[in-house]
């Protein structure tokens, strides 16, 4: 086996020196390993936001890639550091959610932590980041047997989050906001697998009780400029954006803001 990419995904920001000390950790142990940022802009402890975007992300990596993802806001308690191999890739991450969607879709081999001998000699209880998961993503790299690393454990101990799927409510999709991208299109974890494609056209959007959108669009110019419209995004999700516009900014929507969804067969005849 031969594991050559680590893939960094982090609420840490660029402002610091996190990120660049972590891959200074990582070539120290491993200078072969390609080191790939998949997004360091998170939004803090956004443990949902992290679920999806590592859930839309690993799949474009190469076989036996080391997956990272560290939003940790228990950094310090005695949470757990899970390792597991799934669908062909490694996965590192905190023991608090981030790993809900990888495990709910693949089969997985989990091991908890406990081998110090792979951490960096002093720990720091508030940047695990350098001290445990980029010393032990790199030794990983180096084709090491997931079972070095600590106890193998059942996915059943694993902690999931419980939420984040969309519910279905008196005839409706409810779903909210998971995250909002560089445009500001604000993208939902209603999937296109939930929506049915050929009530598109007679499918209703209602957005925190107040706005309404009917249809989902084929793409961002299919409404006029500045009109607000419902699009399934690259990931897969509805999307809601605004044509040449910026959704987050122009409606004042962040993260977690509900949104529910009608498709009725009767709307169409």
């Amino acid at each position: 086996m031969n594991v050559s990419c680590i893939s960094l995904l982090t609420d840490f920001g660029l402002c610091d020196e996190y990120v660049g000390v972590m891959k200074g950790v990582i070539a120290s142990i491993n200078p072969h390993a390609s080191v790939i940022d998949i997004c360091h802009n998170i939004a803090p402890q956004n443990i949902v936001q992290a679920a999806y975007m590592l859930w839309f992300s690993h799949k474009y990596f190469p076989e036996n890639t080391v997956h990272v993802a560290i939003v940790d806001p228990g950094v310090g308690t005695n949470r757990r550091i899970i390792a597991l191999k799934a669908n062909g890739y490694f996965f590192l991450a905190p023991d608090n959610g981030i790993l809900t969607l990888i495990i709910n879709n693949y089969k997985c081999l989990p091991v908890c932590l406990t081998e110090s001998k792979y951490y960096l000699s002093r720990v720091s209880s508030t940047f695990h980041g350098r001290d445990i998961f980029a010393p032990v993503a790199a030794h990983l790299s180096k084709s090491r047997q997931l079972s070095q690393f600590g106890e193998t454990i059942s996915t059943h101990q694993l902690a999931k989050i419980s939420d984040i799927h969309p519910i279905k409510k008196e005839g409706q999709l409810v779903g909210k906001v998971i995250m909002t991208d560089h445009f500001g299109n604000l993208i939902t974890n209603i999937s296109q697998q939930d929506l049915h494609p050929k009530l598109y056209c007679s499918t209703i959007i209602h957005i925190n009780d107040d706005i309404s959108i009917q249809g989902i669009s084929d793409n961002y110019m299919q409404v006029q400029k500045g009109n607000v419209l419902g699009i399934i995004g690259s990931k897969g999700l509805l999307e809601i954006s605004i044509s040449s516009g910026n959704a987050r900014r122009e409606l004042g929507i962040e993260n977690g803001c509900p949104i529910s969804v009608i498709q009725n067969k009767a709307l169409t005849n």
